[in-house]
């Protein structure tokens, strides 16, 4: 799993062979104990200073080391039908770091941090995320919504980057014709202007990529009575499917501010809805004229819930056709993947600990940060790809000690050769404190992460007393 890490980073240029030697040798040590800080993960005060030195060195950025792991992502996309691009923001909160310069403000002017906006490949069919394919971060000087924010150009506001992203989905079409190509963002994306390009780029017949999002604004109509979300709710009823939802705390923003809110466990009966509407163009001070645009519009609404809870409600705005249940149902599983986006940050934050990092300028910080953001992604493309392909031998991942070693702590003979990959990452999961009984689960990222811990630590005992 940690040597495997290197075909992410293969294309790197970093002005020195070295150096590129070095990164590699970093990120490996990284994936192989993601929990550990970094002077923990290397073998040695040594390494770990050399791999402080090549943190601050001024070649070594963030740019260059996602733009390698993107060459490796877009190769796998290569043999895919359908792609999803899921796109998210994510805070990285240093506040408690006084030293690190480079920062900017987060939501309050106490908490300092960055802001990423990261682009995931997702194979749809399969459900296993490909890998990163863009990822751009940033600090905020200043609030600019209620001081002028009507006055700023598109161009210049932050919302701006899901449009970029959407641009980068559309390179993703461009580079793979034979594949159909589609962004998924929340409520946050619902921008205009991506939907007056995708229209744009389709009269002009240029590659274009589709377009799916969670519609966070009741729009004013062309030639309809009602708004966006009346004639959701009225559209024509394709039919019904059952979901079991989890217990769940969640913060939601009501109004503007933020709330705790409770969904109490349930098996839901969800209604889903289909209708073609014309939105009207949103007017702007700075930029051209946008045209009317149409598209099909997909509402998902619980039946009967239960008494003092709000009903579970999806308005999903798409290009794809949405006219039988078959299609609506599509769109409604392709937008469940951007939950994929939501557990890669999870793992960053919580399995990598990128936020307890101690370094003391964003220069060095930020690189390290990109090579756990790779890791992290390994750690949920391990989950999955499990998933999808359990049969496979398991050497197309780990490498012959980290097998080797597993099955010596499992009481798994050896020189059986190797297990497959299910088993291998049941055995990780075990180590992390997954049961692994029959009527169980996969092991979720959490067990996994735990598990290469421990799994770099046999590695390392039983090659000290000869057994590897």
């Amino acid at each position: 799993m940690a040597a495997n890490i290197l075909n992410e980073i293969a294309g790197i240029d970093l002005g020195d062979e070295r150096r590129n030697r070095r990164i590699g040798r970093l990120a490996s040590q990284m994936a192989a104990s993601p929990q550990e800080s970094i002077r923990a993960a290397c073998k040695g005060w040594a390494e770990a200073i050399a791999g402080f030195r090549l943190l601050h060195n001024e070649e070594v950025t963030w740019e260059k080391i996602l733009c390698a792991h993107e060459q490796a992502t877009l190769e796998r996309a290569g043999a895919c039908e359908r792609i999803l691009l899921v796109q998210d923001t994510t805070e990285l909160d240093y506040s408690s770091h006084k030293s690190l310069t480079g920062t900017g403000r987060l939501d309050a002017q106490t908490r300092q941090g960055f802001y990423a906006h990261n682009h995931l490949l997702v194979d749809e069919d399969t459900g296993v995320a490909l890998g990163l394919c863009g990822s751009h971060v940033w600090t905020r000087e200043q609030e600019t919504k209620g001081h002028g924010h009507k006055q700023v150009p598109f161009k210049e506001k932050e919302s701006h980057r899901w449009f970029q992203g959407y641009l980068k989905a559309c390179e993703v079409a461009q580079k793979h014709p034979d594949a159909e190509v589609l962004t998924v963002g929340d409520r946050e994306s619902d921008i205009y202007e991506i939907y007056a390009e995708w229209q744009r780029r389709g009269q002009c017949g240029e590659s274009r990529a589709e377009v799916l999002v969670r519609a966070g604004r009741d729009r004013a109509l062309l030639d309809a009575d009602n708004n966006l979300f009346q004639t959701m709710r009225a559209g024509r009823e394709l039919g019904t499917y059952q979901v079991e939802f989890a217990s769940k705390a969640q913060v939601r923003k009501v109004n503007g501010s933020s709330r705790l809110t409770h969904r109490l466990g349930r098996k839901a009966e969800l209604q889903v809805r289909s209708t073609k509407v014309r939105l009207k163009p949103t007017q702007r001070k700075h930029g051209g004229k946008l045209p009317p645009v149409e598209l099909w519009a997909v509402c998902v609404l619980e039946i009967d819930p239960p008494q003092g809870h709000e009903p579970i409600e999806w308005f999903l705005l798409t290009s794809l056709p949405a006219e039988t249940f078959s299609q609506a149902r599509r769109i409604i599983r392709a937008y469940a993947n951007r939950w994929l986006v939501e557990e890669l940050h999870r793992i960053l934050k919580s399995g990598c600990r990128v936020e307890q990092i101690n370094l003391r300028t964003s220069a060095a910080l930020l690189p390290a940060v990109a090579l756990y953001l790779i890791v992290a992604w390994r750690i949920l493309y391990l989950r999955d790809f499990r998933r999808a392909q359990p049969d496979l031998c398991c050497s197309i991942i780990f490498t012959s000690a980290e097998w080797q070693a597993a099955c010596l702590i499992q009481g798994r003979p050896p020189d059986t050769g190797p297990p497959t990959l299910a088993q291998m990452v049941g055995m990780v999961g075990k180590m992390g404190g997954h049961m692994g009984r029959k009527k169980d689960p996969s092991p979720g990222p959490e067990c996994l992460w735990r598990g290469m811990e421990k799994l770099r630590c046999y590695v390392e005992m039983g090659q000290a007393l000869g057994r590897l």
